[in-house]
């Protein structure tokens, strides 16, 4: 059976025991970061992972040193992955990702090329879009080499949307009115100016929002964390690889954990 996160009582009596609150809280989330971490990849250049908690809010840094694979599929451009992380099985909520890294390319990448990277829940695959599941926790973030290499930090922030401009001439409205069979130059404004507005309504909450905030479900299937990258075929001439540094920031929280692991 899985350890569970201590309980408010376990933490009390965990700082009473010891007579220092300070230090007892510290036990307790090291505790809790044993009892909820995930797994890191066995690959060279990984790790150590560092876990800790605090409930189910749950916090692992993963130092990155690595080689990267990018395979050229001609227009497709090139693509490689390397998966970093294994989620505990259950309902994970992102609640924010960082990726910062330093980058280094080998021939067939072009010394002042643009190299993508993201992190998600699935590796790269058919083309250099790094987007969907590819790039559910980090988006795709573009980093522009000099003399073949650079420094680039990814966030777990949504991209700006930038709001439509209605010169429809229309009017909004929250219904909109029916179609006929000819031509009515209002009715067709007026639709226009209500999607307009509905669609500026989206962009605002989003932009509000802000974050990505992602929810996986790994209740059935534990879930994995696969650092993407791509490179454009203008970029790209050839099989190449890509030498990568730097660390890995993933704040989390179990929302719901496998009936298995209960």
């Amino acid at each position: 059976m899985a350890q569970k996160p201590l309980t408010s009582e376990a933490r009390r009596r965990v700082m009473s025991a010891l007579g220092n609150d300070a230090i007892g809280l510290q036990i307790a989330d090291k505790l809790d970061g044993l009892a909820l971490a995930g797994t890191m990849t066995v690959a060279s250049g990984l790790g150590p992972v560092e876990e800790q908690s605090l409930g189910i809010v749950h916090f692992t840094k993963i130092p990155i040193s690595i080689s990267v694979t990018m395979t050229d599929g001609t227009t497709n451009g090139s693509i490689g992955s390397q998966k970093i992380y294994t989620f505990p099985a259950g309902l994970i909520n992102i609640l924010g990702a960082v990726s910062s890294l330093t980058i280094t390319a080998a021939a067939n990448i072009g010394a002042t090329g643009a190299v993508k990277h993201s992190l998600g829940q699935a590796a790269a695959a058919t083309n250099d879009t790094l987007n969907l599941t590819k790039a559910n926790i980090v988006p795709s973030t573009s980093l522009t080499l000099a003399a073949s290499t650079g420094s680039v930090v990814g966030k777990s922030l949504a991209t700006s949307i930038t709001a439509l401009t209605d010169n429809s001439g229309g009017s909004a409205s929250d219904t909109i009115a029916a179609q006929t069979g000819a031509y009515v130059q209002a009715t067709q404004q007026n639709t226009i100016a209500s999607l307009a507005a509905k669609v500026n309504e989206i962009i605002a909450a989003l932009t509000l929002g802000a974050g990505m905030d992602t929810t996986l479900d790994g209740v059935s299937a534990a879930k994995d964390v696969y650092l993407n990258f791509g490179v454009a075929d203008a970029d790209s001439t050839g099989n190449s690889t890509l030498t990568v540094t730097g660390f890995v920031y993933l704040c989390w929280a179990m929302v719901g954990q496998s009936p298995a692991t209960l």
